[in-house]
């Protein structure tokens, strides 16, 4: 019998994912630069097991499970944690003895004389799946703080990733007209989102004043977008700033000091800044953070904030009022929310993510991504190694997939995950993106895509499509092998055309992947629009796979006397696409609706009785792929839906 432990970082960018026995907790590289990134709950001084090297932390919860060797299964264990962090930040740790021990533990810190952390939370199972376990946990904490529906996931695009910080009124001025003829006027990319990300302001900290690369101010911009049918969205750290702003020189008083006065510094990020933080315990902090967010959301008309760098708020300090660094990071979230009004969307990231339950929208749920599967740093000899080991907080595809898989099960239980933007540019290998984008799909999350909208390849704009309208289930299972990131991720749907299963099943290293089939199945894989049946104690096997890409596959049980839908090149879903089915004794009737055109839509189809099917009111012949399944070329789908019927 074999242990491992699903762990989850302190906030978006730390490590989220499942450890295998004894083994050392990932931690950044570079602690001079990344440690204010990973400033987690801290044990109680005096813990014995503090001293423990292959001691595993997880913050707010924690999942130890045991398994026979390379089978992902779980055989019992136990998940404990906090239903919030309202009161301070806790977590679940686990020894590396032969016979563990587990502690659960909290910071306390109060303005109350009487102290008390959160609601715990303990589930010992007994043979149960993991995913289910995590599930039962996240319903109890959505439960706890009486959540409401998920806002619908954002669709659109953002600057950052292929424009960084320099940004300029005249250049997204003509990235929203790009956007326009890439698809959003002939209907065929129905965004919904145009995010401006960060370079926009005169300093970190100086959020009311825009730099002159804007002189016109932010409001013209906004207009634009709206009037362009998108949602404006802006990125800001509103507990970040730096020494050098405006707000730090006249207002000294207001940042984050140490118990020797000095000011805490949160960590070094892009573009070569040293951040600084506001003490969100002080009334007036709070009151400028307040006139801040309603002169960008109310004045200049902004309905979708990214605020970033959340975690300084969080940072160990000595604060202006006793609260807990938990308190301090939810006093600015609320603070934020109630300024900006229900309506807006937000997203935290950077975020320690138990104060921002029941206040966020959204939450990044991983790292930043990137163009390249491993980080990278400057390319100077015998230096690359230490960047590429990082398994924390630098940006890479990697560390976005882990942490994304890690935390899937958040996605529409706590608010809608950010898998951070889709990479679809020609710089990543075809098969890389495409896999990239299964994950987004699996993730049931935000679709935001960050290519440069000039240099874009129009074949590279299907794999976008592809995903849109986002479904809105998350994967139910996700298979934590003896591997690092899982390989196998499976979701349920039910549409239309029935219920089905949509599994990821993915090489990150390489290699063939298999999933055992219980019944016979039918077998459509998305991106290749390939199909084979699978016969029952038989396995479904991707066949030898190059590193970091994988395959998209909708399986439905076999039903031998009846017509069955198989899937598209219409939706990755491979049934969401179908509103309407309706069989008749020799016909078949249904309807699509994606909300967009597709100029050249296929479609497969499983016709038991048929020798000659044919698409009424068409010219257009059917193609036999196998034995009794068919794919018909449609006319092209416009974006109010289209009804067809296949007789034979």
């Amino acid at each position: 019998m074999h242990s491992s432990m699903l762990v989850n970082g302190w906030q978006s960018f730390g490590f989220s994912g499942v450890l295998h026995g004894a083994c050392r907790q990932p931690t950044t590289t570079m602690p001079f630069f990344s440690g204010a990134f990973h400033c987690g709950a801290r044990m109680p001084e005096g813990c014995p097991y503090v001293s423990d090297p292959e001691l595993l932390v997880s913050d707010m919860y924690g999942y130890l499970y045991l398994h026979q060797e390379r089978c992902d299964a779980a055989r019992g264990g136990v998940l404990a944690g906090f239903l919030s962090q309202a009161a301070g930040f806790g977590g679940f740790a686990v020894t590396s003895d032969p016979e563990p021990h587990c502690v659960l533990f909290s910071e306390l810190q109060s303005e109350d004389r009487e102290r008390a952390s959160d609601w715990c939370y303990l589930s010992i199972q007994s043979g149960a799946e993991h995913d289910v376990a995590v599930q039962k946990y996240l319903e109890m904490s959505a439960k706890y703080h009486r959540l409401q529906r998920t806002k619908p996931q954002p669709v659109g695009w953002c600057s950052w990733y292929c424009h960084g910080p320099h940004v300029d009124e005249l250049l997204m001025m003509h990235s929203l007209k790009e956007l326009k003829t890439l698809g959003m006027d002939s209907g065929e990319l129905p965004l919904q989102l145009f995010q401006l990300d960060d370079g926009w302001q005169s300093a970190w900290g100086d959020w009311m004043r825009p730099n002159p690369k804007f002189p016109n101010g932010l409001k013209p911009l906004a207009d634009a977008v709206k009037a362009h049918g998108l949602v404006p969205g802006i990125w800001l750290a509103p507990a970040a700033l730096t020494k050098g702003s405006r707000v730090a020189k006249e207002h000294p008083e207001w940042i984050l000091r140490d118990d020797h006065g000095g000011e805490v510094s949160c960590g070094f990020t892009a573009p070569g800044l040293w951040m600084r933080a506001l003490d969100t315990s002080m009334p007036e902090v709070l009151e400028h953070v307040k006139k801040t967010i309603r002169t960008i959301v109310h004045d200049w008309g902004f309905r979708y904030l990214k605020c970033d760098f959340l975690h300084c708020a969080a940072m160990p300090a000595k604060r202006f009022r006793p609260v807990s660094r938990a308190k301090a990071l939810r006093l600015l979230m609320e603070a934020i929310r109630e300024a900006a009004g229900d309506d807006v969307f937000i997203l935290a990231c950077g975020a320690p993510l138990g104060p921002c339950i029941g206040v966020a929208d959204a939450a990044r749920i991983s790292a930043d991504t990137a163009d390249h599967w491993y980080p990278v740093g400057p390319d100077i000899w015998g230096t690359r190694w230490f960047f590429k080991s990082d398994r924390t907080n630098l940006p890479a595809a990697r560390n976005m997939v882990c942490s994304t898989l890690a935390r899937l099960h958040m996605n529409s239980r706590l608010w809608v995950n950010d898998p951070d933007c889709l990479h679809i540019r020609k710089e990543v290998d075809l098969a890389e993106a495409q896999t990239l984008a299964s994950v987004v799909a699996l993730s049931g999350g935000s679709v935001i895509f960050s290519d440069d909208l000039k240099s874009l390849p129009k074949d590279r704009l299907e794999i976008l499509k592809a995903l849109l309208p986002p479904m809105e289930i998350p994967a139910a299972e996700v298979h934590f092998t003896h591997e690092e990131i899982p390989t196998k991720v499976v979701t349920r749907l039910t549409a239309a055309v029935g219920s089905w299963r949509l599994c990821g099943l993915f090489a990150w290293q390489g290699g063939e992947v298999q999933l055992a089939m219980d019944q016979e199945y039918h077998s459509f894989e998305f991106w290749s629009c390939t199909y084979q049946r699978c016969r029952a104690g038989g396995v479904l096997s991707t066949g030898e796979l190059k590193p970091r890409t994988g395959h998209l596959y909708a399986l439905r049980p076999l039903e031998p006397d009846k017509a069955q839908y198989l899937g598209s090149n219409i939706h990755a879903s491979c049934g969401f696409e179908v509103c309407k089915w309706e069989e008749a004794d020799e016909s078949v009737c249904f309807s699509l609706h994606v909300k967009r055109l597709v100029a050249a839509p296929e479609v497969w189809i499983f016709l038991p009785r048929a020798s000659k099917p044919r698409l009424e009111g068409t010219s257009l012949e059917a193609a036999q792929v196998h034995p009794q399944v068919w794919r018909f070329a449609l006319p092209p789908l416009q974006a109010a839906g289209s009804t067809l019927r296949i007789d034979w």
